[in-house]
């Protein structure tokens, strides 16, 4: 989902990350605080008085829906659920649960968590800004607090609406799977409706900017894309998750993979392993134990002409540099690994010898069988 990210701090155990976009976003809301929202229903400050708001409200925002997850991320912890990290980004936060809850009890707890510490801070923030109203604080302060007080209304009225996956649509599966006792069916039917609002919202976006209101158009549509993207690929991950589980690598690698002797220059390497096999990665060998891989990417890093005179062993990624699986490894921890470090590609070992080879494609191939057909009988 995410793309370049860094860790900021760790608390009650649970990693606190913040992808890139959320720069982006950062920058965005505070100039739009500071040249807008602020200036409109405060003016006649100073144009750096502004910024400064501008900037607390944007930091406020973050604790605030740092706060909004973590309420998802404890109560999830609390239900011996496990917590890969939180991450910011673009669109917000995201607790990234690595185990569906086992009830739709738990469901519910986890998913209402989150929009009810948001209420909770609409109060506060609501309680301070009218304490500072009659206690005569600086308007910048009350600004602020009455800036957070509305975001975070508009958090949990955005939060609620029954679209999957949205916290709305999480509660909205869960009593489903509370009324059938089915997690499969609530989650189809969940997906679908959270997948119909994002197309609403591209359309409206559509509409919206036709109308000549470029920037809420925009946002509109693009929240719309991710939103049915998401939910199409939340769908998707509840299947894959239920068909992986307790399957081991051993089922869907491709044993005996081809394999390339260090010893090769990559002259010999394209014409007699690429050219024919047509595959991008290949595992290296020396006497039957894996030392590295060598892809397309190794290749070209290398000028056409040097090839003849370049080995596989120089440019291949050692073993050492990546991390492999054995075939009694669980299927949908080896998917997790491959989302981990952004590889399509594992390797499979027994005591350092190559055994097979795994991709996610062999990984989708029978469980996209199994969601066709499930899909058409449901």
């Amino acid at each position: 989902m995410f793309g370049r990210k860094f860790n900021i701090l760790s608390v009650a155990g649970i990693q606190i990350g913040i992808d890139l976009s959320w720069l982006f976003i950062a920058a965005l809301l505070s100039w739009t605080l500071a040249v807008g929202y602020f200036p409109f229903y405060y003016p006649d400050l100073a144009s750096n008085v502004y910024w400064l708001m501008g900037i607390a409200g944007m930091l406020g925002l973050f604790v605030c829906i740092l706060l909004h997850e973590l309420g998802h991320a404890l109560v999830a912890k609390y239900n011996n659920l496990p917590i890969s990290q939180i991450t910011l980004f673009i669109f917000g936060g995201i607790a990234e649960i690595k185990k569906e809850s086992q009830t739709p009890k738990v469901e519910f707890w986890v998913a209402i968590a989150g929009p009810i510490v948001s209420v909770l801070l609409v109060l506060v923030m609501h309680a301070l800004t009218l304490l500072g109203e009659k206690s005569g604080w600086p308007v910048q302060v009350v600004g602020v607090t009455a800036y957070l007080a509305l975001i975070n209304l508009i958090i949990v009225i955005f939060n609620m609406i029954p679209a999957f996956p949205l916290d709305g649509g999480r509660v909205f599966r869960a009593l489903l799977w509370w009324w059938k006792n089915d997690l499969a069916w609530a989650t189809k039917i969940a997906s679908y409706v959270g997948a119909g609002f994002g197309l609403f919202l591209i359309f409206y976006g559509v509409f919206t900017l036709l109308g000549g209101n470029f920037i809420s158009g925009l946002w509109m549509f693009i929240l719309g894309l991710f939103l049915h993207k998401a939910a199409t690929a939340s769908r998707t991950q509840f299947y894959v998750g239920r068909e992986l589980k307790g399957e081991k690598v051993e089922k869907f690698m491709v044993k005996d993979p081809i394999a390339v002797p260090q010893e090769i220059n990559l002259k010999e390497f394209i014409d007699q392993y690429v050219y024919q096999s047509h595959h991008h990665l290949y595992p290296v060998v020396d006497l039957d134990n894996l030392v590295g891989y060598i892809s397309l990417s190794e290749v070209k890093s290398v000028p056409a002409e040097d090839w003849p005179k370049v080995y596989v062993k120089k440019v291949m990624v050692p073993r050492s540099a990546f991390q492999t699986v054995t075939p009694d490894t669980n299927a949908l921890e080896a998917l997790n690994l491959m989302n981990e470090t952004g590889s399509t590609t594992l390797l499979v070992t027994v005591r350092n010898q190559l055994v097979g080879m795994l991709t996610a494609q062999d990984l989708f191939k029978l469980i996209s069988l199994k969601i066709e057909l499930e899909e058409k009988s449901r």
